[in-house]
């Protein structure tokens, strides 16, 4: 895991309904929990997420998640498992993109 990544991040704009507005990154071998994903999203309530890290690429600018699993402890019924996604360096911030059907990704900045 590149050390870009490993941080706690917020969503820079507060309008992405479909995107998780916190994002908790910790260095761990491919394989792992790398990811925690936050997310209040009205009418499915609190949802958290974890995803193992699937592979570095990019000269390290860029990391793959795999399926973002909810952990049902701490989240909402209404909560679903998401799709894998991809992290960017984005400057001094990442780019979070789980793909089209969840909108166009989301800026992150260190929290």
């Amino acid at each position: 895991m590149p050390q870009h990544f490993v941080g706690t991040w917020s969503d820079a704009s507060p309008y992405d309904v479909l995107q998780p507005h916190t994002v908790v990154i910790r260095r761990v071998p491919p394989g792992q929990s790398a990811v925690t994903l936050i997310a209040d999203v009205q009418g499915s309530g609190h949802c958290e997420y974890t995803a193992k890290l699937s592979s570095v690429s990019e000269g390290g600018k860029r990391i793959d998640v795999g399926t973002a699993v909810v952990d049902k402890a701490r989240s909402g019924a209404m909560c679903r498992d998401t799709d894998p996604s991809f992290f960017t360096v984005a400057g001094s911030g990442i780019l979070h993109d789980v793909g089209p059907a969840h909108g166009s990704g989301c800026r992150c900045n260190r929290a």
